[in-house]
């Protein structure tokens, strides 16, 4: 009867090894495509890039909006993201930002407070906006 060794072991451990490994790297890319899709994200809505920042939302088939057109009057003075939560599945994302803005022909600063639900499409293989647009 052959005898089990450590060498055994490791290869019946190896396979397992491999995709955990797999698992770890696609769970890394997956954070950094977030990180990513919300840095650009951010700079659009700061930036008043509203036709990019529409464009990070999942909308339904034939459905998409377009930026309301008060928006070519809005001046975004601030974007702090104040709250974060990583979902257990690493597949849903939620975060609180505090957007300070102004209108073009007013000095007055207003604030908006803006939960954003982000969610991981898996065979897109990107993060979708699944909340509303901020409402400014």
């Amino acid at each position: 009867m052959p005898k089990f060794t450590h060498t055994h072991a490791l290869w019946l451990l190896l396979p397992a090894l491999l995709l955990s490994a797999c698992a770890n790297i696609s769970k890394s890319e997956r954070i950094d495509d977030l990180n990513n899709t919300l840095k650009n994200y951010k700079r659009d809505i700061r930036w008043g890039e509203f036709d990019a920042a529409w464009s990070f939302r999942r909308w339904e088939e034939g459905n998409r909006e377009e930026p309301p057109e008060k928006l070519k009057d809005l001046r975004v003075t601030d974007y702090k993201v104040v709250n974060t939560h990583m979902g257990a599945d690493n597949l849903s994302y939620t975060q609180t930002a505090h957007i300070s803005y102004h209108l073009a022909d007013s000095p007055s600063v207003r604030k908006i407070i803006d939960r954003q639900k982000w969610e991981y499409d898996e065979e897109a293989k990107r993060w979708w906006l699944a909340s509303d647009m901020p409402q400014f």
